[in-house]
């Protein structure tokens, strides 16, 4: 399997390739050449599967091997982060940088990151919102010697291996609510998917074009860009990101729609260049006429105000004595605004624990479990990212000083 740039200013690479890796170096998104498709005697199969049986299966699709990374670099909007840390914290020849914005996620998603203070992991606390702690990484994965050398890759859906892992939340929801697998044509189920950066709508538009027989809803908060876009091809930013109760999906460069575009356009990367280009430059861009029409033919959207998140938490929590986290609250917001009988899956991306605050506004019982009070008398470490610096220098700083300890220790550094 070949992975390509959506802008097609840079050669081919293989899976390795595409995993130690960030942005492509021409600012594209890699993505696979081809994506596989699957018949009805493999969807019959794959359905009795357990979770990581699935996923096994699915990844074998587009990988050849296991391979480990050196250096990762991540920005996060509240969760990638405490996962991406969880999974390499303490580990050798293996550090993490997360870029966290301050003030844009809840003080449990801080502390999850800022309490971890093992020698390899290094967290930022930026003065700005998602968008903005984007702009260094673009950088540094743009300055492609910098990255070779010291083999930054990222963990966020900037990475394809994220979106890969992600494929297979659609096909196991699909099993789970399909009434039938005996049907010809196999039953269509109805994924819901609450949005920020795009990579789990984008995961299922790939597994749409795998064969999956789903429609995918894509739901946002009050930033609605993507809303706006498969509404009415206005792929333009507001004036600027509105903070809400959903605060992980306060972004307004969703940059996942990249690789949706590309795939609806044929893969054509020219085209791809020029319109991600001119976004670039404008920060507003009206998309081509038929691409939009794929676009609004292979996603239904909606958007969700804070008052629309707190009532679908209200409405959970009375009718099946569940907390939902108020991004999984905007997927619920569609579903409870739909008539029944539709097979649907609603995703539901973090546990209410994190969210006191929407919890309180919405009138219900945050009860914190016991691991997650432990946080807010534990020590934290962060260094502060203030505007007016520098992030990429700083952060370009900072990994060269940790590549330095790592000579000295005798570990050194081994290029992928």
């Amino acid at each position: 399997m070949e992975y390509i740039s959506t802008r097609g200013g840079v050669g081919a690479v293989d899976f390795e390739g595409a995993l130690f890796s960030g942005y492509a170096p021409d600012g594209g998104l890699f993505m696979p050449r081809s994506i596989p498709s699957l018949d009805r005697d493999t969807l019959q199969r794959w359905s009795s599967l357990s979770y990581r049986e699935l996923v096994k299966e699915l990844c074998s699709l587009f990988i050849p091997a296991e391979l480990v990374p050196r250096n990762t670099l991540n920005g996060t909007s509240g969760d990638t982060g405490s996962s991406a840390i969880e999974s390499v914290r303490g580990q050798k020849n293996m550090d993490i940088f997360v870029l966290l914005p301050k003030g844009f996620c809840t003080q449990i998603q801080e502390l999850q990151m800022t309490t971890v203070i093992e020698d390899n992991v290094h967290v930022f606390a930026a003065r700005g919102n998602s968008d903005e702690i984007d702009e260094p990484i673009k950088e540094l994965f743009a300055d492609v010697d910098f990255a070779q050398k010291y083999n930054l890759m990222s963990l966020n859906s900037v990475n394809w291996s994220r979106i890969m892992v992600q494929i297979a939340h659609h096909f196991y929801a699909y099993f789970q609510c399909a009434p039938s697998l005996d049907i010809n044509p196999l039953p269509v189920v109805e994924i819901v998917v609450p949005t920020g950066g795009g990579g789990n709508i984008t995961a299922g538009c790939i597994a749409q074009k795998m064969g999956l027989p789903i429609q995918l809803v894509t739901v946002v908060n009050s930033n609605d860009i993507i809303h706006r876009t498969v509404q009415h091809g206005d792929f333009s930013l507001s004036e600027s990101v509105k903070p809400t109760l959903a605060s992980a999906m306060d972004i307004q460069e969703p940059y996942n729609m990249e690789r949706i575009l590309w795939l609806l356009s044929g893969s054509d990367s020219r085209l791809m260049k020029t319109l991600m280009e001119r976004f670039r430059a404008l920060k507003s861009l009206k998309l081509p006429e038929d691409l939009h029409r794929k676009l609004s033919q292979t996603l239904r959207s909606c958007s969700a105000s804070d008052e629309d998140i707190v009532r679908a938490m209200q409405h959970c929590w009375e009718e099946n004595h569940y907390l939902l986290c108020p991004h999984s609250a905007v997927a619920a917001h569609y579903h409870y605004s739909q008539p029944e009988g539709t097979p649907r899956c609603c995703l539901a991306p973090a546990s209410a624990a994190k969210f006191q605050d929407a919890l309180l506004r919405a009138g219900l019982d945050p009860q914190l479990p016991p691991d997650i009070s432990a946080l807010t008398v534990m020590e934290t470490r962060s260094t502060p990212l203030e505007r007016g610096q520098d992030w990429a220098e700083v952060l370009r700083e900072r990994i060269q000083a940790r590549a330095q300890q790592w000579e000295m220790s005798g570990q050194g550094i081994t290029q992928s």
